[in-house]
């Protein structure tokens, strides 16, 4: 009996619950301590992000040594684990800014115009891009914009880590042989 193995989407959806529980709890524990919107909760972000694709991607090959880990398998494999932790990612995020915590969207906005003004803008241009803000910063549309932008970073990280996990196949003719399996 062939030992099956689990296919890239059931890989993915496993993988991007776990990477989406860590991106929740990261966020969880800067909420608790109060300082949400810190530095060094975005870089944690993007190590949680580049540690969870490159781990998963380098389980995955090990799992499936007979048909490999080709490049644009990996890519696959690390935007797709992106895309479902984001989506995860973003349904606690629209529950935390629409429910637990409404005034959070005035506080991140507090948050930039201190940013903007310690970069020196005069308050002028603060209060236009703020302006400007303002009309996208609702709970939805916040959401939606996390999903596009986590999972983008997803993809982009793997890129880079999909040229350092790609594994060729040990029996170069394992699509051959598949497909001749089929025909039986």
């Amino acid at each position: 009996m062939e030992h099956e193995h689990p296919s890239v989407n059931y890989y993915a959806m496993m993988h991007g619950l776990y990477l989406g529980l860590a991106l929740i709890l990261n966020l969880l524990i800067f909420y608790i301590a109060g300082n949400p919107f810190s530095d060094i909760s975005g870089l944690l972000t993007y190590f949680i992000l580049v540690a969870g694709i490159g781990y998963a991607m380098r389980t995955f090959a090990k799992l499936n040594t007979e048909e490999g880990l080709p490049y644009s398998r990996a890519l696959g494999l690390g935007t797709l684990i992106a895309l479902f932790g984001s989506s995860i990612f973003a349904f606690f995020t629209f529950i935390l800014y629409k429910y637990i915590e409404p005034g959070m969207i005035d506080k991140m906005l507090v948050v930039m115009e201190e940013k903007l003004l310690a970069q020196g803008y005069n308050d002028d241009m603060v209060e236009k891009m703020l302006g400007a803000q303002k009309g996208f910063m609702s709970p939805a549309i916040m959401s939606f914009a996390q999903i596009f932008s986590v999972t983008l970073m997803g993809f982009l990280f793997s890129l880079i880590l999909a040229i350092f996990f790609k594994k060729e196949p040990e029996n170069p003719f394992y699509e051959v042989d598949k497909e001749e399996e089929e025909y039986e």
